[in-house]
Protein backbone atom coordinates (compact mmCIF):
# COMPACT_ATOMS: atom_id res chain seq x y z
CA UNK A 1 0.00 0.00 0.00
CA UNK A 2 3.02 2.23 0.60
CA UNK A 3 3.61 2.05 -3.12
CA UNK A 4 0.27 2.92 -4.10
CA UNK A 5 -1.00 5.91 -1.58
CA UNK A 6 0.52 9.39 -1.52
CA UNK A 7 0.45 11.15 1.72
CA UNK A 8 -1.59 14.24 1.98
CA UNK A 9 -4.21 13.08 -0.65
CA UNK A 10 -8.03 11.79 -0.27
CA UNK A 11 -9.19 8.16 -0.23
CA UNK A 12 -12.41 6.41 -0.98
CA UNK A 13 -12.62 3.02 0.31
CA UNK A 14 -15.40 1.17 -1.41
CA UNK A 15 -17.45 -1.48 1.21
CA UNK A 16 -20.58 -2.71 2.29
CA UNK A 17 -21.72 -1.38 5.97
CA UNK A 18 -24.46 -4.78 5.53
CA UNK A 19 -28.13 -5.55 5.86
CA UNK A 20 -29.66 -4.73 9.20
CA UNK A 21 -29.56 -8.00 11.35
CA UNK A 22 -27.01 -9.77 9.44
CA UNK A 23 -24.08 -11.24 11.76
CA UNK A 24 -21.51 -11.83 9.25
CA UNK A 25 -21.11 -8.60 7.76
CA UNK A 26 -17.65 -6.66 8.14
CA UNK A 27 -18.13 -4.31 11.33
CA UNK A 28 -16.09 -1.09 11.94
CA UNK A 29 -13.14 -2.76 14.08
CA UNK A 30 -12.59 -4.99 10.76
CA UNK A 31 -11.45 -1.71 8.66
CA UNK A 32 -9.94 -0.08 11.79
CA UNK A 33 -6.60 -0.89 11.40
CA UNK A 34 -6.78 0.29 7.43
CA UNK A 35 -8.38 3.28 8.60
CA UNK A 36 -5.49 4.04 11.07
CA UNK A 37 -3.10 3.58 8.30
CA UNK A 38 -4.08 6.00 6.10
CA UNK A 39 -4.80 8.45 9.16
CA UNK A 40 -1.03 7.96 9.97
CA UNK A 41 -0.09 8.89 6.66
CA UNK A 42 -2.25 12.48 6.53
CA UNK A 43 -5.09 10.63 4.47
CA UNK A 44 -8.10 11.94 4.53
CA UNK A 45 -10.49 8.74 4.12
CA UNK A 46 -14.38 8.63 2.92
CA UNK A 47 -16.26 5.45 3.35
CA UNK A 48 -18.08 4.84 0.14
CA UNK A 49 -21.20 2.52 -0.58
CA UNK A 50 -24.39 3.24 -3.51
CA UNK A 51 -27.77 2.25 -2.86
CA UNK A 52 -29.58 -1.41 -3.17
CA UNK A 53 -32.42 -2.19 -5.67
CA UNK A 54 -34.35 -4.15 -3.75
CA UNK A 55 -36.78 -3.66 -0.80
CA UNK A 56 -34.21 -2.63 1.99
CA UNK A 57 -33.34 -0.11 4.33
CA UNK A 58 -30.94 0.34 2.48
CA UNK A 59 -32.72 1.39 -1.37
CA UNK A 60 -32.64 5.18 -0.41
CA UNK A 61 -29.51 7.50 0.63
CA UNK A 62 -30.75 8.44 3.44
CA UNK A 63 -31.97 5.25 4.67
CA UNK A 64 -28.49 3.35 4.29
CA UNK A 65 -26.25 6.43 5.53
CA UNK A 66 -28.39 5.48 8.39
CA UNK A 67 -27.57 1.54 8.25
CA UNK A 68 -23.90 2.71 8.02
CA UNK A 69 -24.28 5.16 10.92
CA UNK A 70 -26.57 2.53 13.12
CA UNK A 71 -23.64 0.27 12.55
CA UNK A 72 -21.14 2.25 13.94
CA UNK A 73 -18.87 3.46 10.96
CA UNK A 74 -19.58 6.98 11.20
CA UNK A 75 -17.20 7.01 14.48
CA UNK A 76 -14.44 5.39 11.93
CA UNK A 77 -14.28 7.69 8.76
CA UNK A 78 -16.57 10.04 6.92
CA UNK A 79 -19.56 8.00 4.73
CA UNK A 80 -20.42 8.56 1.61
CA UNK A 81 -23.64 6.95 -0.19
CA UNK A 82 -24.57 8.49 -3.81
CA UNK A 83 -26.18 7.48 -6.32
CA UNK A 84 -24.96 9.42 -8.95
CA UNK A 85 -23.24 8.31 -11.82
CA UNK A 86 -21.31 8.50 -15.25
CA UNK A 87 -22.99 5.95 -18.22
CA UNK A 88 -20.33 3.85 -19.49
CA UNK A 89 -21.00 1.64 -22.60
CA UNK A 90 -20.08 -2.11 -22.64
CA UNK A 91 -20.51 -5.06 -24.62
CA UNK A 92 -24.51 -6.12 -23.53
CA UNK A 93 -25.41 -3.16 -21.40
CA UNK A 94 -25.10 0.73 -20.72
CA UNK A 95 -23.43 0.49 -16.85
CA UNK A 96 -24.16 3.96 -14.53
CA UNK A 97 -20.84 3.78 -12.44
CA UNK A 98 -20.99 5.13 -9.15
CA UNK A 99 -19.33 8.98 -10.29
CA UNK A 100 -17.63 9.15 -6.68
CA UNK A 101 -15.41 6.26 -7.66
CA UNK A 102 -14.33 7.30 -11.09
CA UNK A 103 -13.56 11.06 -9.91
CA UNK A 104 -11.47 10.17 -6.78
CA UNK A 105 -8.25 10.66 -6.40
CA UNK A 106 -7.61 7.14 -4.92
CA UNK A 107 -9.59 4.41 -4.41
CA UNK A 108 -9.07 1.32 -1.84
CA UNK A 109 -11.81 -1.97 -2.57
CA UNK A 110 -12.06 -3.56 0.82
CA UNK A 111 -14.49 -6.95 0.47
CA UNK A 112 -15.87 -8.98 2.74
CA UNK A 113 -15.72 -12.92 1.03
CA UNK A 114 -19.16 -14.91 1.32
CA UNK A 115 -21.30 -16.85 -0.77
CA UNK A 116 -24.02 -15.40 -3.22
CA UNK A 117 -27.47 -16.99 -4.31
CA UNK A 118 -26.58 -15.70 -7.98
CA UNK A 119 -22.99 -15.23 -8.21
CA UNK A 120 -21.77 -18.40 -6.02
CA UNK A 121 -19.58 -16.05 -4.33
CA UNK A 122 -19.08 -12.40 -3.60
CA UNK A 123 -15.64 -10.53 -3.44
CA UNK A 124 -13.87 -7.93 -5.16
CA UNK A 125 -15.64 -8.46 -8.44
CA UNK A 126 -18.75 -8.44 -7.00
CA UNK A 127 -18.28 -5.90 -4.60
CA UNK A 128 -17.70 -3.40 -7.61
CA UNK A 129 -19.92 -5.18 -10.07
CA UNK A 130 -23.06 -4.91 -7.59
CA UNK A 131 -21.59 -2.09 -5.23
CA UNK A 132 -19.94 0.02 -7.81
CA UNK A 133 -23.04 0.73 -9.98
CA UNK A 134 -26.43 2.16 -9.51
CA UNK A 135 -29.79 0.87 -8.48
CA UNK A 136 -30.60 0.60 -12.29
CA UNK A 137 -27.65 -1.23 -13.39
CA UNK A 138 -28.17 -3.69 -10.56
CA UNK A 139 -31.09 -4.50 -11.57
CA UNK A 140 -30.32 -4.88 -15.65
CA UNK A 141 -27.84 -7.51 -14.79
CA UNK A 142 -30.43 -9.79 -13.02
CA UNK A 143 -32.56 -8.81 -15.66
CA UNK A 144 -30.94 -9.20 -18.87
CA UNK A 145 -29.62 -13.38 -17.66
CA UNK A 146 -33.31 -14.24 -17.30
CA UNK A 147 -34.05 -17.51 -18.83
CA UNK A 148 -35.64 -18.23 -22.06
CA UNK A 149 -36.66 -21.66 -23.86
CA UNK A 150 -34.48 -22.84 -26.91
CA UNK A 151 -35.74 -26.28 -26.94
CA UNK A 152 -38.56 -28.14 -25.41
CA UNK A 153 -37.68 -28.87 -21.45
CA UNK A 154 -37.28 -32.64 -20.98
CA UNK A 155 -38.67 -32.97 -17.59
CA UNK A 156 -35.53 -33.66 -15.69
CA UNK A 157 -36.49 -30.96 -12.66
CA UNK A 158 -32.91 -30.36 -12.05
CA UNK A 159 -33.63 -26.29 -12.45
CA UNK A 160 -36.72 -26.34 -10.34
CA UNK A 161 -34.75 -28.25 -7.68
CA UNK A 162 -32.01 -25.35 -7.93
CA UNK A 163 -33.56 -22.39 -8.72
CA UNK A 164 -32.53 -19.88 -5.56
CA UNK A 165 -35.93 -17.90 -6.39
CA UNK A 166 -38.09 -21.07 -5.97
CA UNK A 167 -39.88 -19.51 -9.31
CA UNK A 168 -39.53 -22.54 -11.12
CA UNK A 169 -42.49 -24.96 -10.88
CA UNK A 170 -42.99 -28.96 -12.43
CA UNK A 171 -46.80 -28.95 -14.12
CA UNK A 172 -47.67 -31.65 -15.99
CA UNK A 173 -43.82 -33.33 -16.08
CA UNK A 174 -42.36 -29.78 -17.68
CA UNK A 175 -40.78 -26.72 -15.87
CA UNK A 176 -42.59 -23.85 -15.81
CA UNK A 177 -41.20 -20.62 -14.90
CA UNK A 178 -42.50 -17.46 -13.54
CA UNK A 179 -40.24 -14.44 -14.83
CA UNK A 180 -41.64 -11.85 -12.74
CA UNK A 181 -40.23 -13.55 -9.46
CA UNK A 182 -37.04 -14.48 -11.42
CA UNK A 183 -33.38 -13.11 -10.16
CA UNK A 184 -31.72 -13.91 -13.25
CA UNK A 185 -28.97 -15.92 -11.85
CA UNK A 186 -28.45 -18.16 -14.78
CA UNK A 187 -28.44 -21.22 -12.98
CA UNK A 188 -31.10 -22.62 -14.59
CA UNK A 189 -29.49 -22.46 -18.09
CA UNK A 190 -25.71 -23.36 -17.24
CA UNK A 191 -27.10 -26.41 -15.48
CA UNK A 192 -29.96 -27.49 -17.95
CA UNK A 193 -28.19 -30.76 -19.07
CA UNK A 194 -30.15 -30.59 -21.77
CA UNK A 195 -29.42 -27.23 -22.98
CA UNK A 196 -33.24 -26.53 -22.90
CA UNK A 197 -32.55 -22.66 -22.15
CA UNK A 198 -30.62 -19.63 -22.89
CA UNK A 199 -30.25 -16.03 -21.43
CA UNK A 200 -32.19 -13.68 -22.78
CA UNK A 201 -29.29 -11.38 -23.41
CA UNK A 202 -25.94 -12.77 -21.61
CA UNK A 203 -25.42 -14.80 -18.70
CA UNK A 204 -25.25 -13.23 -15.15
CA UNK A 205 -21.65 -13.88 -14.73
CA UNK A 206 -20.84 -12.61 -18.11
CA UNK A 207 -23.04 -9.01 -16.88
CA UNK A 208 -21.27 -8.79 -13.81
CA UNK A 209 -18.23 -9.44 -15.42
CA UNK A 210 -18.51 -6.06 -17.80
CA UNK A 211 -20.07 -4.08 -14.69
CA UNK A 212 -17.14 -5.08 -12.62
CA UNK A 213 -14.89 -3.64 -15.69
CA UNK A 214 -16.95 -0.91 -16.02
CA UNK A 215 -15.82 0.09 -13.07
CA UNK A 216 -12.40 -1.11 -13.00
CA UNK A 217 -11.44 0.09 -16.09
CA UNK A 218 -12.26 3.73 -14.89
CA UNK A 219 -10.32 4.02 -11.79
CA UNK A 220 -7.65 5.82 -11.18
CA UNK A 221 -4.27 4.16 -11.02
CA UNK A 222 -3.86 4.35 -7.47
CA UNK A 223 -6.08 1.57 -6.71
CA UNK A 224 -6.08 -1.47 -4.23
CA UNK A 225 -7.91 -4.40 -2.97
CA UNK A 226 -8.48 -6.50 0.09
CA UNK A 227 -10.36 -9.34 0.54
CA UNK A 228 -11.12 -10.26 4.66
CA UNK A 229 -12.01 -13.85 4.04
CA UNK A 230 -13.75 -14.38 7.49
CA UNK A 231 -17.34 -15.68 8.75
CA UNK A 232 -17.97 -17.16 4.88
CA UNK A 233 -21.32 -17.49 5.07
CA UNK A 234 -23.63 -19.01 2.47
CA UNK A 235 -25.22 -16.24 1.28
CA UNK A 236 -24.76 -12.70 0.59
CA UNK A 237 -24.17 -9.74 2.99
CA UNK A 238 -27.50 -8.24 1.61
CA UNK A 239 -29.11 -10.76 3.35
CA UNK A 240 -30.61 -10.25 7.14
CA UNK A 241 -30.15 -14.15 7.25
CA UNK A 242 -27.09 -15.05 5.67
CA UNK A 243 -27.10 -18.76 6.31
CA UNK A 244 -24.75 -20.28 8.08
CA UNK A 245 -20.48 -19.80 7.69
CA UNK A 246 -19.90 -22.58 5.03
CA UNK A 247 -16.06 -22.41 5.59
CA UNK A 248 -13.09 -21.76 8.00
CA UNK A 249 -11.10 -17.99 7.98
CA UNK A 250 -8.65 -17.71 5.61
CA UNK A 251 -7.21 -14.14 6.43
CA UNK A 252 -6.70 -11.77 4.15
CA UNK A 253 -5.56 -11.55 0.38
CA UNK A 254 -4.82 -8.07 -1.21
CA UNK A 255 -3.10 -6.89 -4.20
CA UNK A 256 -3.62 -4.39 -7.23
CA UNK A 257 -5.88 -6.61 -9.68
CA UNK A 258 -9.57 -7.75 -8.39
CA UNK A 259 -9.42 -10.52 -10.77
CA UNK A 260 -6.63 -12.00 -9.24
CA UNK A 261 -7.05 -11.23 -5.48
CA UNK A 262 -10.48 -13.15 -6.07
CA UNK A 263 -8.91 -15.90 -8.01
CA UNK A 264 -6.27 -16.24 -4.88
CA UNK A 265 -9.18 -16.20 -2.35
CA UNK A 266 -11.14 -19.15 -3.89
CA UNK A 267 -7.85 -21.13 -4.48
CA UNK A 268 -7.06 -20.59 -0.74
CA UNK A 269 -10.41 -21.62 0.32
CA UNK A 270 -10.97 -24.32 -1.47
CA UNK A 271 -7.23 -26.00 -0.41
CA UNK A 272 -8.12 -25.09 3.26
CA UNK A 273 -12.20 -27.10 2.48
CA UNK A 274 -10.78 -29.69 0.02
CA UNK A 275 -13.67 -28.86 -2.42
CA UNK A 276 -15.52 -25.81 -3.48
CA UNK A 277 -18.09 -24.45 -0.84
CA UNK A 278 -18.98 -21.84 -2.94
CA UNK A 279 -20.39 -24.63 -6.28
CA UNK A 280 -22.08 -26.98 -3.37
CA UNK A 281 -24.07 -24.53 -1.10
CA UNK A 282 -25.51 -22.25 -4.21
CA UNK A 283 -24.95 -24.77 -7.34
CA UNK A 284 -22.84 -21.94 -9.90
CA UNK A 285 -18.49 -22.14 -10.40
CA UNK A 286 -17.71 -18.79 -8.68
CA UNK A 287 -15.25 -18.68 -11.13
CA UNK A 288 -17.45 -18.09 -13.78
CA UNK A 289 -17.22 -14.37 -13.28
CA UNK A 290 -13.49 -14.43 -12.82
CA UNK A 291 -12.85 -15.43 -16.23
CA UNK A 292 -15.76 -12.96 -17.76
CA UNK A 293 -14.58 -10.12 -15.68
CA UNK A 294 -10.82 -11.24 -16.97
CA UNK A 295 -11.69 -10.55 -20.45
CA UNK A 296 -13.32 -7.48 -20.22
CA UNK A 297 -10.88 -5.56 -17.96
CA UNK A 298 -8.58 -3.26 -20.09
Amino acid sequence: MDSIFSTGKKVLIKMHFGEPGNPYALMPKDSEYIVDYFKKINIEVTLFDTPVAYNSPRKTVAGYQKVAEDRGYNQLANILISDDYQEIKMKDLTVQVAKPLIESEMVLVVSHVKGHYCAGFGGAIKNLAMGGVTPKSKSDQHSLGAPKWIADCQGCALCASQCPAKTIKMENGKAKINLDGCWGCSICELNCPHHCLAPQVAYFDDLLGQSAAAVINNFPSKTFYINIVKNISKFCDCESDPGGVIAPDVGVVYGTSAVEVDRETLALINQKTGEDPFLFANHKDPNLQIDFTEKYVA
